[in-house]
């Protein structure tokens, strides 16, 4: 049986993530920092700041997929925070490669989690792998993120993953928070696209990667249908069947609200899909009807 080790195997998509694998006949162990195996599957300490990691965590391992850090949307971008958020993406990849580099192993390829931030706001233009960095903390922590695997020796896919929706959190419990109280926020001038990817399809394009051996490098992990911001929160309050009224919330009062950190709900990033469909992946769920189905059952 094929063995995969997952960093971050504890958090949204790797809990996911690791139901698939093991639906498809994989081994699965987490890094943690905690050795006490969770709902069955086997955790291997490591610290990533310290570069530490129990060598026995590749033993009979194939692949590792790193979705290791600390979250960016849950926390003020105070200076300290911004440092913290870049460590912890940097030290896991670098604790990562320096393992591989110093203990005997098989692993054939090296997958992380990275995000589109990295193209930042570029209104309508459309972002490939090819698009220059764009500008501010999103784009700065994503470059960094990435650069720490420009060291890795062996096959290495980074995923650079869009708005993520699943029925059990993350954004979309976040975005849709307000509207069984009967209000339907359209944030701006709700004309930001928002590029977004349906759970199982991110998890299943990671699996795509193990088993696809011409993949490499940037890929981007969203759906073929990104869409405005007021499209799409007038869908999932059509999904929630809820009545609620659309209201506009400004930029201005979200960025005095939010600060900096506005810029997660007001950049837009309209972000093609065609580089992992021209790998051989065939999406799940293409559209944001498809995925928001799935998701509420109607």
């Amino acid at each position: 049986m094929k063995k995969v080790l997952i960093g971050g195997g504890s958090g949204l998509i790797g809990k996911r993530l690791t139901a698939l694998l093991l639906e498809k006949g994989y081994d699965v162990a987490w890094l943690s920092r905690s050795d006490t195996p969770v709902d069955g599957i086997n955790s291997y300490l490591w610290d990533p700041v310290q570069g530490k990691m129990d060598e026995k965590a590749l033993e009979n391992c194939v692949a590792i997929i790193n979705l290791a850090g600390e979250s960016i949307a849950n926390h003020a971008w105070t200076t300290s925070y911004r440092k913290k958020v870049i460590e912890s993406r940097t030290h896991s990849a670098r604790c990562i490669i320096n393992a591989l580099k110093e203990n005997k192993n098989q692993i054939s390829v090296l997958i992380s989690a990275s995000a589109i931030g990295f193209y930042g706001d570029r209104k309508d233009e459309i972002m490939t792998e090819e698009s220059i960095m764009g500008n501010g903390f999103l784009t700065q922590s994503t470059a960094e993120w990435e650069k720490a695997y420009q060291d890795s020796s062996i096959r290495t896919i980074l995923f650079r993953i869009g708005v993520v929706l699943s029925k059990n959190g993350g954004a979309l419990k976040e975005m849709s928070a307000s509207i069984p109280v009967g209000i339907c926020p359209v944030l701006g001038n709700g004309k930001q696209i928002i590029s977004w990817i349906h759970i199982d399809d991110i998890c299943l394009q990671m699996i795509h990667g193990i088993e696809n051996e011409n993949m490499q490098g940037i890929y981007n992990g969203v759906s073929p249908s990104p869409s405005p911001q007021r499209a799409f929160i007038l869908a999932i309050r059509k999904h929630l069947n809820k009545w609620s009224i659309p209201i506009s919330i400004p930029s201005f009062i979200l960025k005095l609200l939010m600060g900096e950190r506005s810029s997660i709900v007001l950049n837009s990033s309209n972000v093609s899909s065609e580089k992992i469909k021209r790998s051989g992946y065939d999406f799940k769920f293409p559209t944001l009807e498809s995925a928001l189905i799935s998701i509420y059952g109607k």
